[in-house]
């Protein structure tokens, strides 16, 4: 759905005036305008005036009484059905709509006539009509409102600036137009504008609320499900629609039944955590576990990471299941969080002039992702912790309707956060010490405008370690270095609200307040995309140069860091809703 249809469904147009038959409104009219009549219609159409099939409001007055309603397209064929019914006589307006599954719903609000009204000379003829000029300011928006006299009765599409013996005939928002009458027909029989009020009664801005949630689609994934570490039974098979744990409870595993056709959404994950015991900030991973090609991460959280294919270094350490093949595709990295310092668990902690929240929301786009969000799908969720009761999740995945977007084809390149790390995944220490990551792949089709979504965090140690020392990212492909830039978020202290067990230091800063590499306690950590361009189908080559910080003491560095090449297809036209 267009930004515009969605104003207009709440009663706001845009539209395009277009003159009607004055000889025939006038015949009507009679004396002074007013004739025997007891019905306006107004219409006010939004896109190309005299097409059918664009969306139009209709306005119909009859005595003190005014309905709106709004008729739509076949394409917006699921959008609620909403009314608009105003009470000039007792100053009500009363919204009903609707929903899909006949879910009926209304609200009842007062409003007052023509608050701020400052009436102007200015004249225009609308739709064959002389209007006059009002204008007033709402929540800083300078609207300008023209109104006629000639019909002898009151209405509006906004119900704050009726007019007392006026029909408004356009209104214009900072000068651009929001409502414009293309045609006012006269009908002499009296229109019954009773409201039936049926289903369930809300406030005003529940009712703005439900209406605005109606569309959307959202598949719960996880509901309040435990990451934690404990010693729990192996799993040797995969059950359908039920939540897996894997890696001693570390790891949420569900399939899920995600819409068929995503053509036209905004995709977003939505995941709710909280504290069950574990005190300190975690890395935690949304993935999804593709299984087109002969082997899938499966095959470790199954048979044990010995299954995965195997990535060595320049020393010959094996990292299991990091890194792409001809015939496996890494775990596709959702969304990257880090979870707070033990909010809700310990927001008993007392600290002058903060308030705990209850619980922290990470909310991403992955629309980028859509050909493979859809159908049936592996969801899993990730929180590196070794604390019995660790943390809590809820995960949903939402559709919010759009009007364009274009199926884009994907390739997981790598993905070195372990997430089966407490299953011994090896952590990325040692993976770019004096070397870089290499990764070989194939892509099968011709792609356009190319990037790679690329997620860089830094890890380990305390001052002198690479979370809290800026280090340069490079990457490089078929040779050629397309980006160097260095991770690094200074705003940490912005989140301070969300880590209770955050602990404070003598010169007034806490932990969670600390520049970090690429990441927050308590945030989501923002994808880089990478312009390759237009790619060839065939072999290519990546590399990722990090200088990773030396060992000292028992303290360690390393990169989380995960890539998927996404681009268009030539043979992939853009789908509409």
């Amino acid at each position: 759905m267009k930004t515009g249809l969605l104003l207009l469904l709440t009663g706001f147009l845009i539209g395009s005036a277009a003159s009607a038959t004055e000889v025939t409104h006038q015949q009507l009219k009679g004396k002074n305008g007013k004739g025997h009549y007891q019905t306006i219609r107004i219409t006010y159409p939004m896109g190309e005036s005299g097409r059918s099939d664009v969306p139009r409001t209709v306005m119909e007055i009859s005595g003190n009484m005014a309905r709106i309603t709004t008729v739509s397209n076949r394409r917006d064929a699921d959008a609620p059905l909403q009314t608009t019914y105003l009470d000039y006589n007792a100053g009500k307006e009363i919204k009903t709509a609707l929903l899909r599954g006949d879910e009926s719903i209304y609200t009842v609000r007062s409003f007052s006539l023509n608050q701020g009204l400052e009436l102007l000379d200015e004249t225009e003829v609308i739709a064959g009509y002389t209007c006059r000029k009002a204008k007033t300011v709402i929540n800083t928006n300078t609207m300008e409102i023209w109104y006629t006299t000639e019909l002898g009765m009151r209405g509006s599409v906004l119900p704050g600036v009726a007019i007392p013996d006026g029909i408004v005939l356009k209104v214009l928002r900072n000068g651009n137009p929001m409502a414009v009458a293309n045609e006012v027909e006269l009908i002499d029989q009296k229109t019954s504008l009773e409201p039936a009020l049926e289903g369930t009664e809300l406030k005003a801005s529940a009712f703005n609320y439900r209406i605005q949630q109606s569309r959307v689609i959202a598949v719960n994934v996880f509901d309040h499900e435990s990451i934690y570490f404990r010693d729990i039974p192996k799993v040797t098979q995969l059950e359908a629609d039920k939540v897996t744990r894997f890696a001693q409870g570390s790891i949420l595993m569900r399939k899920v039944k995600l819409p068929e056709e995503n053509a036209g959404y905004v995709i977003f994950a939505e995941l709710s955590h909280y504290s069950e015991g574990d005190a300190y900030d975690r890395t935690g991973s949304v993935f999804i576990i593709p299984t087109g090609r002969e082997h899938s991460f499966f095959d470790g959280l199954l048979n044990g990471k010995e299954r995965l294919p195997q990535y060595y270094d320049k020393e010959g350490k094996a990292y299991q299941g990091m890194v792409v093949t001809d015939d496996y595709f890494p775990p596709l990295e959702l969304m990257r969080f880090y979870t707070s310092f033990g909010v809700r668990g310990y927001n008993h902690i007392e600290v002058a002039d903060y308030n705990w929240p209850d619980s922290v929301l990470f909310k991403q786009e992955i629309t980028d992702y859509a050909s493979l969000l859809k159908g049936e799908v592996w969801v899993g969720a990730w929180i590196g912790n070794y604390v019995h009761d660790g943390h809590n999740v809820t995960l949903d995945i939402k559709y919010y309707p759009q009007s364009e977007t274009r199926a884009k084809e994907i390739y997981p390149l790598f993905a070195t956060v372990n997430i089966m790390e407490m299953s011994g995944q090896a952590y990325p220490e040692n993976l770019f010490r004096n070397d870089s990551l290499t990764v070989n792949f194939k892509t099968d089709k011709d792609l356009k405008d190319g990037y790679i979504r690329y997620i860089s965090t830094g890890h380990g140690g305390w001052g002198g370690g690479d979370e809290f020392n800026p280090k340069l990212n490079e990457i490089f492909l078929n040779g050629e270095r397309i980006i160097s830039y260095t991770p690094w978020r200074e705003d940490c202290g912005s989140y301070r609200e969300r880590n209770p067990a955050s602990g404070n230091f003598g010169n007034g800063l806490s932990s969670s307040d600390l520049s970090r590499s690429g990441w927050c306690p308590g945030t989501v950590s923002y994808p880089v995309y990478i312009h390759v361009g237009d790619l060839k189908a065939g072999t290519h080559q990546l590399k990722v140069a990090i200088p990773v910080g030396d060992p000292a003491a028992n303290s360690s560095s390393y990169w989380c860091i995960s890539g998927v090449l996404v681009g268009n297809a030539d043979d992939n036209p853009p789908a509409s809703l």
